[in-house]
């Protein structure tokens, strides 16, 4: 996360004025859904030359990168290394599909004809990143700690006093400081300046919040909860389905579905390119999802409590 992936995602959004990403909450946010995503998908076989890092970023933001072999020793450790590099696509085959990728880096710039001297190792079927999953979701969750926030310094008022003068002002100090104490009962006169008692009936006046009607934090909590299941949902990270009387097999079954569809389709679109990519460069790179075995563990765990 730096101002060059904030600018990136300042330009995809419209209209583009109101930019939470400047906000420390809303980075903390993006970063920690993020390394979520990050540990989704496990790639095996990558050749040693290859940053894992930077590999997994090119797909996460460009949602693509451009694997080709390359001649040049300062660029990888061995001659004829297999390398890759996110990549600006260019031109079109008879399927409309790209068949170019331009490499545009300080240490070098080269036009690829796809299938011929590189090939293509793609995230999404649109050639395209998923940042703009995220910073949907780190938006939310961003305005939703700045209630919480709020909701909390509120509940640190118990009540407001009002005192007509100095010298009330202090009375009522004094005697908050003797309920803090531990006093267990505190009993006060209200004097004039000559110290004579006031004959009032109301010494003060005071204001206090229904905490029942307007502490919120709660909600406001379950209502992030509510969010960061459905990120997981949209992701295809394992959630936790709410155990209902009356949930069955079916309901339990098109939830585990729902929340698969978007990482499957990432998985097959990932394996397609890395099919071409190994015989291209006689490799083997493979990839599968991280959480293949607890998600068999949570489904049989589902399906126990709906029995």
């Amino acid at each position: 996360m730096n101002e060059e992936f904030i600018n990136l995602l300042e330009s995809l959004k419209v209209p583009n004025t109101y930019w939470k990403g400047k906000t420390k909450v809303y980075i903390y946010w993006f970063r920690s859904l993020l390394h979520k995503i990050d540990s989704s998908l496990i790639f095996d076989g990558l050749p040693t030359e290859w940053n894992n890092d930077f590999f997994m970023m090119c797909l996460w933001a460009w949602g693509r990168v451009v694997v080709f072999s390359t001649d040049r020793e300062d660029i990888a450790d061995r001659y004829g290394a297999v390398t890759f590099q996110p990549c600006t696509l260019s031109g079109y085959d008879w399927f409309y599909q790209p068949n170019k990728a331009i490499v545009s880096n300080p240490m070098y710039e080269r036009e690829f004809t796809l299938g011929e001297d590189a090939e293509l190792i793609k995230l999404t079927p649109d050639y395209m990143g998923i940042l703009d999953i995220i910073d949907y979701y780190a938006s939310k969750l961003a305005e939703i700690s700045k209630g919480i926030d709020m909701g909390i310094i509120n509940a640190k008022l118990p009540c407001i006093l009002t005192a007509e003068n100095d010298a009330q002002a202090e009375t009522l100090k004094k005697v908050y400081d003797k309920v803090q104490a531990g006093e267990p009962l505190v009993v006060f006169k209200e004097l004039n300046d000559n110290g004579e008692i006031i004959p009032t009936k109301s010494a003060f006046e005071e204001w206090t919040q229904d905490y029942k009607k307007t502490y919120v934090v709660h909600n406001l909590l379950e209502d992030m909860q509510l969010i960061l299941d459905s990120f997981y949902v949209e992701i295809g990270l394992p959630v936790a389905i709410e155990k209902r009387e009356r949930l069955v097999t079916s309901e339990a079954d098109f939830a585990s579905a729902q929340s698969q569809a978007r990482i499957s389709c990432w998985l097959e679109t990932l394996k397609e390119s890395l099919t071409r990519v190994n015989k291209m460069f006689n490799i083997n790179i493979t990839c599968e999802v991280a959480f293949n075995e607890r998600e068999n563990d949570a489904n049989r765990n589902t399906e126990n409590a709906v029995n």
